[in-house]
């Protein structure tokens, strides 16, 4: 399969977003949709919100990311609304060592030009379909050292990182990436909701756009969240 330019992926993340963060004792309670991470530490677990803001001007697309963190994993819920119906995908991003981008603690799509040192890696979360109400509400998990759902090399020629490495989901740098695949497709919605070019004949389109993409073909970075490390 072929690579694909990295660059629509990067512009989402020089977008304004707000972020507020907060460390807990214990894990508050997770919404039902979520399986939570499994053997939850008392002693190292966190909990952050981020804003979801989208490059796209004339849209109303909007939602709060929430990250949970303990010594085992990430899991995230991404709510979204203002989405045209279709099929969505969202990526985790992972920094690893935030601290060895330009602005520390602060990672933006520069600091691919020196991936192995930040240790960045690309990896589907989740995928659905999105109805008429325009509202996505998607959860995924992220084990350390899981790197089973990474692209890093096979769309976009970066070394590989290893996922969320071992140690690193209390103080990783997370972003959450949220992509649109178009109108549902028959036949093809399985592909769309579950990697990065599925139902894609034109899949490198890069922000700022002048308007939602929403044609059959197209996929495009619509959307994203920023959860800062939690050192």
């Amino acid at each position: 399969m072929k690579k694909v330019i990295l660059k629509g992926l990067m512009v989402l993340w020089m977008v304004t977003i707000s972020c507020t963060s907060e460390s807990v004792l214990n894990v508050d309670p997770i919404p039902e949709d979520i399986e939570f991470l499994e053997g939850v530490s008392a002693k190292a677990s966190m909990k952050s919100t981020a804003m979801i803001g989208s490059p796209i001007p004339g849209t109303n697309i909007s939602g709060i990311s929430t990250l949970h963190r303990n010594n085992n994993g990430i899991t995230v819920n991404f709510k979204v609304e203002g989405l045209i119906p279709g099929a969505y995908t969202i990526w985790w991003v992972i920094w690893n060592q935030p601290e060895n981008c330009a602005i520390p603690g602060a990672c933006n799509e520069t600091d691919f030009a020196n991936a192995a040192n930040v240790a960045v890696d690309v990896l589907y979360a989740a995928g659905h379909v999105v109805g008429k109400n325009g509202k996505g509400n998607f959860s995924a998990h992220l084990k350390e050292g899981d790197n089973s759902e990474s692209i890093n090399q096979e769309f976009f020629g970066l070394p590989p990182a290893g996922g969320l490495q071992l140690g690193n989901a209390l103080t990783a740098e997370v972003h959450v990436v949220l992509r649109t695949h178009g109108p549902k497709v028959p036949g093809l919605v399985n592909e769309q909701i579950g990697s990065y070019e599925g139902g894609c004949d034109n899949p490198i389109l890069y922000p700022p756009f002048s308007v939602y993409p929403n044609v059959v073909g197209e996929c495009a970075d619509i959307a994203a969240a920023i959860h800062p490390p939690g050192y």
